[in-house]
C-alpha cells in the first residue's frame, strides 16, 4: 500500500475532509498531504507523530511502513453497536448531559468513532443528507469546531444539522448553512446558544419506494 493510500485510509477513517484533517493534526494547510498524494513526499516521522498524537488509535508503525494494522491491537474494530434514536432530534435536546434510552442499537463497521445515530428529518441538507437518512455522530467541544464541516447543533429552542462557518468580524457567532439554499436560509447564532455539538461522522441513505 502506498504512502498516500495509507494516509487516505486514515483521513477516511477520521470522517474529515483532507483540509479539515490537516487542521485537526496541527498543520496550517494541507499542502504537505497533497504532496504525498502526488507521490512527491513520503509520510515523515514528524507527520506520523502529529497524526498519532491526535488520533491515538492509529499505529505509527503502520503509517510509516504499511506493516501490521492501521489501528493498534487493543483498538481494532470490535463490532461495537451504537445507540440509534428513531424519533430524530427531539430525544437529544437535553441540557443535563444525559440521553434517553435509544430505540435500539445498530452496527456500522465502516463508520468508526461514532457515539450514536439519529434519523435526519427535514430537507435542508439535501442532496448531501436526504431526509430519512441515518446520521452517525460524535460529540465534540465547541472549541474544536472546524469551519466547513457538518454538525448536529443542539440549542435550547431547536436542533438541526448544518454546515458551520465562522462569521467575519464576529468571533462570538457562527453561521449555520443548509445545503438546500433554494428552500432554506442561512442562520447566524451566538456560540453561547449551542448547548451540545456533534460532528457528523457518516451517513446511511435509505430509499423509500
Amino acid at each position: 500500500m502506498t504512502n498516500w493510500k495509507r494516509l487516505e485510509q486514515v483521513i477516511h477513517w477520521s470522517g474529515l475532509s483532507t483540509n479539515a484533517f490537516a487542521l485537526s493534526i496541527g498543520l496550517k494547510r494541507a499542502e504537505n498531504l497533497y504532496q504525498i498524494k502526488k507521490g512527491n513526499n513520503a509520510i515523515s516521522q514528524s507527520l506520523a507523530a502529529k497524526i498519532t498524537k491526535k488520533y491515538t488509535t492509529i499505529s505509527r508503525s503502520w503509517l510509516l511502513t504499511g506493516d501490521g494494522h492501521m489501528l493498534t491491537d487493543q483498538d481494532k474494530p470490535s463490532g461495537k453497536k451504537i445507540p440509534y434514536y428513531e424519533s430524530g432530534f427531539s430525544d437529544l435536546n437535553e441540557t443535563d448531559g444525559k440521553l434517553p434510552e435509544p430505540s435500539y442499537f445498530i452496527e456500522v463497521p465502516l463508520i468508526m468513532d461514532a457515539e450514536f445515530a439519529i434519523i435526519c428529518v427535514g430537507n435542508s441538507m439535501q442532496p448531501e443528507i436526504p431526509a430519512g437518512s441515518i446520521v452517525t455522530l460524535k460529540e465534540i467541544s465547541k472549541e474544536l469546531i472546524l469551519p466547513g464541516e457538518t454538525y448536529f447543533v443542539v440549542t435550547k429552542n431547536y436542533s438541526t444539522i448544518k454546515t458551520i462557518r465562522t462569521v467575519e468580524n464576529d468571533p462570538k457567532s457562527l453561521r449555520l448553512i443548509p445545503k438546500n439554499l433554494q428552500d432554506y436560509d442561512e442562520a447566524v447564532i451566538p456560540i453561547t446558544a449551542i448547548i451540545r455539538l456533534f460532528l457528523v461522522k457518516g451517513m446511511i441513505s435509505t430509499k423509500i419506494l
